[in-house]
């Protein structure tokens, strides 16, 4: 009984930090968007909307995922998602992963500050009771973009706590990198 409480008092504690870090995420975000604003206007972009195929390895996906990542506006930066599976295993069990998420590209191309918000299903299978089941996480980022303005290489990088949204869950800090390439 009191292994339960201590775990309660663990998941609210979580559960309130990890919204402090989700709106101070969202708030940054949009500031730089603010700031970044006047000057994509100048910009002689092309307007076609930025979509990127890349490997993530660790991140979201937890070991290795393929993502597509694509800008909701006719633009190179700002709002966009992003999603994928991810796969790992053997023939003792695997995890299957299915992160999605929305992110925004602040700045002027190629170099772009990343920062967005994730959801990770993922289902794990084993020879052991530990590993059966299923569960889902929660992942905000910071990070750097590479993103060419044309077609070409991408990479990125990233930051975050990766928090377990089951209840006794925990969180521990995470991050992760991709290689990849624009389409468009």
């Amino acid at each position: 009984m009191q292994r339960l409480t201590r775990l309660v008092v663990m998941y609210k504690t979580v559960n309130m930090k990890v919204c402090a870090l989700v709106t101070l995420c969202i708030c940054f975000s949009i500031i730089v968007q603010a700031q970044s604003s006047e000057r994509q206007n100048n910009d002689t972009v092309p307007r076609v909307r930025a979509k990127v195929v890349y490997g993530e390895f660790l991140g979201s996906g937890l070991i290795f995922s393929a993502h597509y990542d694509f800008r909701f506006r006719r633009k190179q930066n700002g709002w966009g998602m992003r999603a994928g599976v991810g796969f790992f295993g053997g023939s003792g069990g695997g995890i299957l992963t299915v992160p999605i998420g929305v992110n925004h590209l602040a700045g002027k191309g190629p170099h772009y500050f990343e920062s967005g918000i994730g959801y990770t299903l993922a289902a794990f299978t084993g020879d052991t009771d530990f590993l059966d089941g299923s569960g889902s996480l929660l992942m905000p980022s910071l990070g750097y973009r590479y993103q060419p303005l044309s077609k070409g290489f991408v990479a990125r990088v990233y930051l975050g706590p990766l928090v377990g949204l089951q209840e006794g869950s925990g969180w521990f800090f995470w991050g992760g990198f991709s290689l990849g390439y624009k389409l468009q």
